[in-house]
């Protein structure tokens, strides 16, 4: 939303067949923003503290890290509408609607077919949630249960790589609507981001908690269309300027007091 989240092959083909049959068609290829002076920007806004709507306005940790870049690139900030998650990658391969995507997207050699992205800028490992009166108490536990995650993500590859083939595993839109499952008794266990599960047993779904973490060393990226290389490297640029005058890391102790920002090594 890291949201460690993969595209399956063969979506990967059919978006990429989309992206490429675009390209010379207008969109990124022709400017460094779609619009100029705007800095467009596609979210699935269901992440919190990374992304969240709030009053009908983004807000959390990506929205403004995204506010920080543009104005260091003198630029206006647009969001656009909350995307569906396991679509956004393909809009921004496509370079029509949106610039970016930013949605805690864990950076895989795997969506690097299909586009590319800035320096990392957030650290994370996946967790694995389940209700405080459940008797579970790790990942294996759930072996061969109904389990849950968002589609698109890696919370979702992870099940599929590592519990049996009696294990049901059900996907969901967005991340809230994974734990509404999860407390409802739809699935057993909910599969996803560290920072966001620690984020909502603490502050929404207070009835459950994290039985495991699992150490999985991702990072998140924002994703540029690959045919758009002057905003990527512009965008790399002023992130780390924001590093060097001291913005990343007030806007990142803001959201995550107590952790060390990471140091935005490429």
């Amino acid at each position: 939303m890291s949201k460690k989240r993969s595209l399956v092959g063969l979506a990967i083909c059919l978006m990429m067949a989309i992206s490429l049959s675009l390209v010379g068609c207008g969109g990124s290829s022709g400017g460094l923003t779609i619009t100029p002076g705007v800095l467009t920007v596609g979210s699935d806004c269901d992440y919190p503290p990374f992304i969240e709507m709030q009053g009908g306005q983004p807000s959390g940790f990506e929205y403004d890290l995204l506010a920080a870049i543009a104005d260091e690139m003198g630029l206006e900030l647009v969001y656009l509408e909350p995307q569906n998650f396991d679509t956004l990658l393909a809009s921004v391969a496509a370079g029509t609607r949106m610039d970016v995507g930013v949605s805690s997207f864990t950076i895989t050699d795997e969506r690097k077919q299909l586009v590319n992205f800035t320096i990392p800028y957030f650290d994370s490992n996946q967790a694995v949630v389940t209700m405080i009166d459940s008797s579970y108490t790790n990942a294996m536990d759930l072996d061969g249960e109904t389990v849950g995650a968002q589609s698109g993500t890696t919370g979702a590859d992870w099940v599929r790589e590592n519990l049996g083939p009696d294990t049901e595993l059900k996907e969901f839109n967005g991340a809230s609507e994974l734990m509404a499952s999860l407390v409802a008794g739809g699935v057993e266990g909910a599969f996803y981001d560290e920072p966001t599960a620690a984020f909502f047993v603490a502050n929404t779904y207070t009835n459950s908690h994290i039985v495991q973490s699992i150490p999985t060393g991702e990072q998140y990226g924002i994703a540029v269309a690959q045919n758009n290389t002057e905003l990527l490297n512009t965008m790399n640029e002023a992130m780390i300027a924001i590093k060097k005058n001291g913005v990343f890391d007030e806007i990142f102790s803001r959201h995550f007091p107590g952790v060390s920002p990471p140091s935005l090594a490429a």
